[in-house]
């Protein structure tokens, strides 16, 4: 069996290393320049996702494809359905399974209690609509019998090997700066962690009964963000509560007209203005295991981030 991996960033990366220590065959596919090492053996290959027919001869003879790229952030609304409906063709011509990395912007606001499969999907932002389309676009092919595909819908990023989580919060901390989040500080919010949403991925690419549906996967245990930037805070040997500079309401819209990234991201500010608790129950009844302890989770990602180890692993062997 061969697995093909759509895009080298933190969830492809992670992929890779995942399908490695399962002995299978990996290859990832990527039209930039590699920023980081892939794990040993796991073969390289230069093509752009949007251009469907390159795209469909670098996915020859996979078995399944996993699906983890992305446009810019602030691009997302003009070039993210091209992206994906390259992705299906190209998927639906090389005759393989497809996985498609989404998200729990479906589901709208913080105000919808705990988040499980069975929420109502009513999007409150432009993304959050986006993502839905692209979603039931998705889900239609596979019932035409285009291609079969499942989607999996993590809750936001924690781990050593995310940037942001790096360039936000332990680089920030290591050096005794103000740490920096999105939104309040005491609400209790469920991440999540990479390496569970590598396992996770990888489990339903690999589960015959998995497809034709969505997949919210395993998310840690709720956490305010000021617990969580004062245990990182402290693992990274700065002494006293951390210090958290708060992006949200006047202050993100000042630092947004001068950051695009940041000015993209303010209308999904709810999902740290409230709770925001994921509980993925079909996941774990089908699956047999939940997300890894929040505690556990930050004390993974301090020991990597504060002693300089490769999250990703050593390098991977390149074609053309």
């Amino acid at each position: 069996m061969t697995i093909a991996i759509i895009g080298a960033g933190t969830l492809g990366t992670s992929l890779a290393g995942e399908f490695t220590r399962r002995g299978l065959e990996c290859r990832v596919i990527s039209r930039s320049e590699l920023r980081e090492p892939l794990p040993q053996g796991v073969e390289y290959v230069r093509a752009d996702a949007r251009d469907a027919p390159r795209l469909a001869q670098a996915i020859a003879g996979a078995t399944v494809v996993l699906q983890t790229s992305q446009p810019a952030y602030t691009r997302w609304i003009q070039e993210f359905p091209l992206l994906q409906a390259a992705v299906l063709e190209a998927t639906e011509k090389a005759g393989a399974r497809l996985v498609l990395a989404d998200n729990l912007y479906a589901y709208g606001g913080g105000d919808r209690g705990v988040i499980t499969d069975a929420t109502p999907e009513t999007p409150c932002s432009r993304k959050g609509q986006l993502r839905k389309a692209m979603a039931d676009d998705a889900l239609a092919a596979h019932r035409a019998g285009r291609v079969q595909l499942a989607l999996a819908r993590p809750s936001n990023y924690i781990g050593a090997a995310y940037p942001l989580t790096r360039r936000l919060l332990t680089d920030r901390a290591r050096a005794g700066k103000p740490m920096q989040v999105f939104g309040r500080v005491d609400q209790p919010h469920s991440f999540g962690y990479v390496p569970d949403v590598a396992r996770a991925m990888a489990d339903v690419a690999l589960a015959d009964d998995a497809y034709g549906r969505a997949w919210i996967l395993p998310a840690t245990g709720p956490i305010t963000q000021r617990d969580l930037c004062d245990t990182l805070w402290t693992a990274a040997g700065q002494p006293g509560a951390a210090k958290i500079q708060a992006l949200r309401g006047v202050a993100m819209t000042a630092v947004g007209m001068l950051n695009p990234l940041v000015r993209a991201s303010r209308e999904m500010l709810y999902e740290y203005e409230a709770p925001f608790i994921i509980h993925a129950r079909d996941f774990e009844e089908r699956f047999g295991w939940t997300a890894t302890p929040i505690a556990e989770a930050l004390a993974e990602t301090a020991a990597t981030s504060f002693t300089g180890a490769n999250p990703n692993g050593s390098a991977a062997k390149a074609r053309p």
